[in-house]
């Protein structure tokens, strides 16, 4: 512990100047050393100027090792992604901080400030706990430096900052100091992740996989519960129907009695998708029904759903308008480009198949290619595709398959 920096702690919150501390114990210059962690005081000095402001040097020990105790509560609630546990103990550690930056806690303490905003999705707060760590830097141990890096790592693509996050991965490869044990999960997981956002989908389910084995060693169910969704989703993306099928149900069934919402709701989203894949397009409308009665409405989850769900209704041919009104209600409420484009080709589908095809041509897939929403481009390049070909329009309908297919390597 910086002796020193806790003994200028106590000085300053005394409101006691250097001088007045260390009258007939020790001289000014001796004492500014010992604030600044330059020199370790013989504990009778210690001693003293700790009794000259009524605090005992064992008590305060005591105290650190009270402090230390609960931050290291605090880390293994965020390793193992006990969010509400990590809650109710930040309060408390927040409420003392300046007792940490008076201890060499700190630098722990500010690091894991950082993975716990990132798991709340607090962008701001994140953000600034970054600027923080940097001016912290200078003074992480090894151990410190490298459980940072991981920290990073998931700061940079929670960030969609994919350049920055790709060279950091490999300098953690390229570096010669072994990530903590606890944290190669992580590793593997962030790793999956940033594949999966490159549509590297092959690659991606190889260190999903290293996750869920890790975690599955760990014991750390919750994350195991995110790896496995993660695989399931790089599955679908394959074909790897069996499989996928075997995780999501193992998923929601695990969520639901955890009580993990948002993961419930993720593999219910995600299931449907698969469902949809393999032409199971009413087991797909039952999962997305079921979502569509728990999500929060006015959300933007809320409307993708209701637009899931309609896609979805279309392909099982099920009657869209009581959804349609829906998804008019909501977007009346909080308008969005995108869902506009989704209302208005609903509308198109109900007038008639030419409307639709123009609309389509002319104006949504425009938007789709413009606005980097690849999945709905290609479903509606392969539509634009086999209708021009259907007119012997054999030049429009190479190039809107051309999209389709070479769009397929990015993203299904």
């Amino acid at each position: 512990m910086n002796v020193g920096s806790i003994l200028k702690y106590y000085r300053m919150k005394n409101n006691l100047t250097q001088a007045e501390l260390c009258d007939g114990i020790c001289s000014v210059s001796h004492l500014s050393k010992i604030e600044s962690n330059k020199y370790i005081p013989h504990s009778e000095t210690l001693n003293e100027l700790f009794n000259r402001m009524g605090i005992e040097w064992q008590q305060e020990m005591d105290i650190y090792e009270m402090w230390n105790a609960k931050l290291e509560t605090f880390i293994s609630y965020s390793v193992y992604y006990d969010l509400k546990s990590m809650e109710t103990l930040y309060e408390e550690l927040d409420k003392n901080e300046e007792y940490f930056q008076s201890t060499d806690l700190v630098n722990r303490y500010e690091l894991y400030k950082l993975r716990f905003y990132l798991f709340k999705q607090d962008v701001r707060r994140a953000k600034q706990q970054t600027t923080i760590l940097k001016r912290l830097e200078p003074s992480f141990n090894d151990y410190e430096k490298n459980v940072s890096e991981v920290i990073y790592l998931m700061y940079d693509i929670f960030s969609q900052n994919i350049e920055s996050a790709e060279k950091r991965l490999e300098q953690i490869r390229e570096s010669k100091e072994r990530i903590p044990y606890l944290f190669e999960g992580e590793l593997f997981y962030q790793k999956a992740y940033l594949l999966h956002m490159r549509t590297l989908y092959e690659e991606s389910s190889y260190y999903a996989e290293l996750a869920v084995d890790h975690y599955k060693q760990t014991c750390n169910y919750i994350r195991l519960l995110h790896a496995q969704i993660l695989l399931a989703i790089n599955y679908t993306h394959r074909d790897f129907i069996l499989q996928a099928d075997d995780l999501f149900k193992i998923v929601l069934r695990n969520s639901k009695m955890m009580e993990i919402d948002s993961l419930y709701q993720g593999a219910l989203y995600n299931y449907s998708v698969l469902q949809n894949r393999r032409g199971l397009h009413h087991s797909a409308h039952e999962l997305l029904s079921e979502l569509k009665s728990i999500v929060e409405p006015d959300t933007d989850y809320y409307k993708s759903v209701l637009i899931h769900l309609l896609h979805t209704s279309v392909e099982a041919e099920m009657d869209i308008s009581s959804l349609l009104a829906h998804l008019e209600e909501a977007n009346d409420r909080k308008k969005d480009p995108y869902t506009t484009i989704q209302i208005t080709y609903f509308r198109k589908m109900k007038l008639s198949q030419q409307e639709l095809l123009d609309y389509c041509e002319q104006t949504a897939f425009p938007f789709f290619v413009k606005h980097g929403y690849i999945g709905e481009a290609r479903s509606i390049a392969w539509k634009l595709a086999n209708y021009h070909r259907s007119l012997g329009n054999y030049e429009k309908a190479d190039e809107f398959s051309l999209y389709h297919f070479v769009k397929g390597d990015e993203k299904s």
